[in-house]
């Protein structure tokens, strides 16, 4: 979708970051490890740290993908130290309405690139095994499952799959 733009968040697009994790958690309560009770209870305070990554410590990419100014899209990059050859993909989400439309496609091509120009070999996520739609995306995207299946939170029957993907970087 031509008219979609992707952007990388900053601590000032925290009320833009905020409704779109709300709307994600809202609509795909099954797919991410936090809920919308809890993240709804945040202090725009809290909000706006996620958001100061260089307060945090964190090589992240926090993307948002935008039509007409409404958050349509959400996605992290993250690389946690030590393992600094592994990123993780962590709240990926596209509204309903635009699914199927390469705006995930998008997002993960993004920081895919953001991963190798950082020097990272591979790129870790988690998907509800239920997600059918999810799995077979990640899966033609040429992510493998890896590892046993894990809880997608405390208490929940739901599991998740934790996936790689390697990247042509292997220095």
């Amino acid at each position: 979708m031509s008219d979609v733009k992707s952007k990388v968040l900053t601590s000032q697009d925290w009320q833009l970051y905020k409704l779109a994790r709300l709307n994600s958690l809202e609509d795909a309560p099954d797919s991410f490890g936090s809920t919308y009770e809890q993240e709804v209870a945040l202090s725009d305070t809290e909000w706006q740290t996620r958001l100061d990554l260089k307060w945090r410590g964190l090589d992240a990419l926090p993307l948002i993908a935008e039509l007409e100014g409404q958050a349509v899209g959400l996605a992290w990059g993250v690389i946690h130290e030590p393992d600094t050859k592994m990123a993780h993909i962590y709240q990926m989400w596209v509204s309903p309405a635009l699914r199927g439309k390469g705006i995930a496609k998008s997002l993960l091509y993004e920081i895919s690139t953001w991963a190798v120009n950082k020097g990272c070999e591979c790129i870790k996520l988690a998907v509800t095994t239920s997600n059918e739609a999810a799995v077979g995306f990640y899966t033609s995207s040429g992510y493998l499952p890896t590892g046993p299946l894990e809880a997608l939170r405390v208490g929940s029957a739901l599991m998740v799959q934790p996936m790689v993907k390697r990247l042509g970087n292997t220095q």
